[in-house]
């Protein structure tokens, strides 16, 4: 195995999330009172990380995780309308079939992850550390490789985002990024990920015993 345990994001990585939650951004941005960008500027956001957003959108730190349980309530409804990115499904079975731990390390909710997996892909997942806590990711995968006794070097977190390559590195597991999520390519490789997967089958030989 390359790795004991492969962690993944899910919003953006191994779901295709961003059109909803672009579909609902104007509900969201009105009952929580900060800006709305317009499909331009949302485009330019996407070069930003996480908090850089929220400041340039005007919205205070107290307010994500009421915004973040709103989106997970929301997605309740809207699962139907989310699916898998292409080739993500075959990719879990292959790493899970390799003997490497699988986990999703997620702000949302762990019912709308498994709902979206489906019932043949969710037992894959060994671990879901899903939901909002105060100290977010890098909490969450300490908690994984204490309870798992797996080492940090045997690790890695794979995600769409800057915030996923600074939780990898604040833990000491390997980062991994994919090219289809939130943040651009050039955005990610900026910050200097030990991996970059530009598309799902690059990612499953990448994870593959040699």
């Amino acid at each position: 195995m390359k790795y004991s345990l492969v962690a993944f994001d899910f919003d953006g990585t191994l779901a295709d999330t961003l059109p909803w939650m672009e579909s609902i951004l104007h509900d969201v941005a009105e009952k929580f009172g900060f800006r709305k960008p317009d499909a331009e500027e949302r485009l330019r956001l996407r070069q930003h990380s996480a908090y850089d957003i929220m400041k340039q959108l005007g919205i205070p730190l107290w307010k994500a995780p009421a915004i973040l349980a709103f989106v997970r309530q929301a997605m309740e409804d809207a699962v139907p309308k989310v699916s898998l990115f292409p080739g993500v499904d075959a990719m879990l079975r292959a790493v899970h079939g390799s003997g490497s731990r699988m986990a999703v390390v997620s702000s949302n909710s762990t019912a709308n992850v498994q709902r979206v997996l489906g019932p043949a892909l969710a037992p894959l997942i060994a671990d879901y550390a899903c939901g909002t806590d105060l100290f977010g990711k890098p909490a969450k995968i300490e908690h994984l490789l204490r309870d798992t006794h797996i080492a940090a070097s045997q690790a890695i977190l794979i995600g769409d985002e800057i915030r996923d390559i600074e939780a990898a590195r604040k833990t000491g597991v390997d980062s991994g990024v994919v090219a289809w999520g939130y943040n651009r390519e050039a955005t990610l490789r900026e910050h200097q990920p030990d991996l970059v997967f530009s598309n799902v089958h690059e990612l499953a030989r990448s994870l593959l015993p040699a």
